[in-house]
């Protein structure tokens, strides 16, 4: 089999979580193996995952932001940037519960501008 990579990718085994749609999704995934330029990772449908994300490998305290070059049945291949320590950015799931968090505070402003009109 022709090897196009122009690295060599170590096996390794862990725990990572795909972030897409500007990190309003989330999916956990599998890192299998891991280069400098990419990595193959094992998830449930790798079809309902956009192109670009952004892999956190929390074990390893490092993200990537990348995109999905190939898809098969339960893993894909990424290309990947180059690493971002976790902690010069805002962590993913502090960013979904800021999210969460303002789609609430929009609420009770719809719901207290509501109120005030009724009075």
């Amino acid at each position: 089999m022709l090897e196009r990579r122009s690295g060599l990718r170590r096996r390794v085994y862990y725990g990572g979580r795909l972030a897409f749609h500007a990190r309003t999704a989330t999916i956990d995934c599998i890192v299998r193996n891991l280069s400098a330029e990419g990595a193959q990772i094992e998830l449930g449908n790798p079809a309902a995952v956009s192109d670009r994300v952004d892999l956190s490998i929390t074990h390893q305290g490092v993200s990537y932001f990348g995109r999905i070059v190939w898809r098969r049945k339960n893993s894909a291949g990424l290309w990947l940037d180059a690493p971002r320590r976790q902690g010069s950015e805002l962590p993913l799931d502090l960013a979904l519960r800021i999210r969460a968090t303002e789609r609430v505070n929009a609420q009770l402003r719809a719901r207290l501008a509501q109120l005030r009109s009724e009075f």
